[in-house]
């Protein structure tokens, strides 16, 4: 048995899109986790709550508004910027429109499922009002959480028994309609003559080849892509170490060691929840593999995948 906390079609205003320096859409899992992480900070700050803990969750995205621009007759977006107050010069004394910052935003609409360690005893109450009073005050994703009437009352802990299928229908109706977001780091194999950034393009990647006949006219096309049914995305999924522990002249805390480190890349499935045989298999957890400088993101459990194609 095992207490999951429920956070239902949780609205956010202008989270960060910029998931890395190089790609733009759905927010990055080091900013789930990290969010998740921070509540859990700030319970435990609670005398009688000290002991709980937020190891694992998952995220069901229904509706990711990316804040961008497209004419009728333009395959690309641009992004929307914001109009910054204005502020004044100190040559001419005037004010002036700050230099344009570009911001990758977008509005979300998810639901959270968090494992709750360390809940003994009659702490639930407790908890859930703490958690009530301080998942508000947090940044999701670098976004502001926006709370209608009454929205905190379905914020509940519950027991879940992941031996019982009716225990795990229930967990995952409650993420439904939406899709959760699992790793697929398998798609990434390596070959030989590509590196990881080819490789993660190809994947991305959905071809049409022209069919024609004999007498080499043009009758039709043919899609191909990795997953023939799959929604796959680029994602952020944590950070590799690239100087060692350093001390830095001027860095936020002297209390911590400092580390130079570039985001990791891998690619995301979004899955209808019902598709997922166990509530394992949507959980996200840290792991930290400090011999290769790995700070990672990943899946609890393993899911069992199969490439195919579409003609």
């Amino acid at each position: 048995m095992k207490n999951y906390l429920i956070i239902p079609h949780l609205q956010i205003k202008n989270a960060n899109a910029a998931s890395s320096p190089y790609t733009v859409g759905f927010p990055s899992m080091t900013a789930w986790l990290g969010m998740i992480h921070a509540l859990q900070r700030r319970i435990q700050q609670h005398d009688e709550l000290h002991s709980i803990s937020f190891p694992r969750m998952a995220i069901a995205c229904h509706k990711c508004d990316l804040q961008v621009f497209r004419d009728k007759e333009n395959y690309y977006g641009y992004l929307i910027g914001t109009a910054n107050p204005l502020k004044k010069s100190r040559k001419t004394g005037e004010f002036e429109r700050p230099p344009f910052i570009e911001e990758a935003r977008c509005h979300l609409e998810v639901s959270l499922l968090v494992e709750v360690e360390g809940l003994k005893g009659n702490l639930k109450d407790a908890c859930e009002e703490v958690i009530c009073k301080e998942l508000p005050r947090l940044k999701a994703a670098g976004g502001d959480i926006v709370l209608h009437a009454n929205d905190y009352k379905r914020w509940k802990i519950e027991p879940v028994d992941e031996d019982s299928e009716q225990d795990i229908r229930r967990v995952k109706g409650k993420l439904m309609p939406g899709y959760v977001v699992i790793g697929r780091q398998d798609l990434l194999t390596y070959e030989e003559g590509k590196d990881a950034l080819d490789k993660l393009l190809e994947t991305m990647q959905v071809q049409y080849s022209a069919n024609k006949d004999a007498g080499g006219n043009l009758i039709g096309w043919t899609r191909s892509k990795v997953i023939a049914d799959g929604w796959l995305v680029p994602i952020a999924v944590g950070f590799r170490d690239l100087s060692g522990k350093l001390k830095v002249k001027e860095q936020r805390s002297y209390e911590y060691d400092h580390h130079f480190v570039e985001p990791l890349i891998s690619v995301g499935e979004f899955v209808m929840p019902y598709r997922c045989s166990s509530i394992e298999e949507m959980m996200w957890e840290y792991r930290y593999n400090e011999a290769e400088g790995l700070y990672l993101c990943s899946n609890a459990g393993n899911r069992n995948v199969r490439i195919e194609e579409e003609a």
